[in-house]
């Protein structure tokens, strides 16, 4: 899971168009998901993708920011 995150914050400083476009999805889920939870030293991590910032998955612990744009998978199945 760790590679997975590093290539999600790779991409985070990196944004291409395919990967904000899948990003963009993925943030619209999460945002509706009761495991979204906000994390207080995420809150300094800025994100174009707002629904997302500076919050992290309670099932997995991962920063979404850089989950919703890995290759990861969500724990809870929905992307």
């Amino acid at each position: 899971m760790l590679k997975e995150i590093l290539s999600g914050w790779k991409n985070y400083l990196d944004k291409t168009e395919v990967t904000e476009a899948v990003a963009k999805e993925r943030a619209a889920i999460c945002a509706a998901c009761p495991s979204l939870r906000n994390g207080r030293l995420l809150a300094f991590i800025k994100d174009d993708l707002t629904e997302v910032e500076g919050a992290y998955c309670s099932k997995c612990g991962c920063p979404l920011s850089a989950k919703v744009r890995s290759n990861d998978i969500c724990p809870e199945n929905k992307w």
